[in-house]
C-alpha cells in the first residue's frame, strides 16, 4: 500500500498529473505492459516498437493532462 502511494505522489509530483491524469496514465501504462507481456508470451519479436509505442502513448497522456489543466485554469479565470 505504501508503494502505491508513493506512486501515485511520485506522479503528482514530477510529471504534475491531476488526479484522474494519474488514473489514465496509470491505466495505460498497466494496459501497455500486459499487452507486451502477452505479445512476447505468444512469441512474437517485435524488436523495440512496443516500448516505443508505449512510451509515445505515455507521453501523450501527459500533454494532455496539461492542456486540460490549462484550460481549466482559463475557464477559472474568466468565471
Amino acid at each position: 500500500m505504501i508503494v502505491l502511494r508513493r506512486y501515485w505522489e511520485w506522479l503528482g509530483r514530477h510529471l504534475r498529473l491531476s488526479q484522474p491524469g494519474r488514473a489514465l496514465f496509470s491505466a495505460a501504462l498497466l494496459l501497455g505492459v500486459a499487452q507486451i507481456a502477452f505479445v512476447r508470451a505468444q512469441g512474437d519479436r517485435e524488436g523495440g516498437a512496443p516500448a516505443v509505442v508505449l512510451a509515445l502513448v505515455l507521453l501523450g497522456v501527459v500533454a494532455i493532462d496539461a492542456v486540460g489543466r490549462s484550460v481549466v485554469a482559463v475557464v477559472r479565470r474568466l468565471a
